[in-house]
């Protein structure tokens, strides 16, 4: 399966999540994205050192495409940020990050779900 199809089919498929991507681990390469879901090397980047520095990513929140959002969870796999009622779910495999959003309608627990399960996949996968 290509990358486009893990964010065609695993994430925008599932109808819970808006907007996705996936990314090298680093942040400095993308791999797959859905349209209009452009992420700047900044942002990219900040987000991949938040995985490592958890602190400062959960006192600075986490943008994308130059929205704020707070960051409600940091650790060294998984990084969730909320605005309101809308929100994003970040997840680092072993040379992935994995990111999608989910709009006001989706759960955040339905969120997660989706895309914990895709970066499970691609850890079992040895990505």
């Amino acid at each position: 399966m290509s990358w486009q199809a893990y964010i065609d089919s695993s994430l925008l498929g599932t109808g819970k999540i808006d907007k996705a991507g996936i990314y090298s681990r680093a942040g400095d390469s993308t791999w797959a994205k859905s349209a209009g879901f452009d992420l700047s090397a900044d942002e990219l980047k900040a987000i991949a050192r938040g995985f490592d520095d958890n602190g400062g990513i959960q006192g600075s929140g986490i943008k994308l495409q130059g929205e704020k959002y707070l960051t409600i969870r940091a650790e060294d796999r998984s990084i969730y940020g909320k605005k309101g009622n809308k929100g994003v779910i970040a997840v680092r495999t072993k040379q992935a990050l994995v990111i999608g959003h989910y709009p006001e309608s989706t759960q955040p627990g339905e969120a997660a779900k989706i895309v914990e399960a895709l970066a499970d996949y691609l850890i079992q996968a040895s990505y």
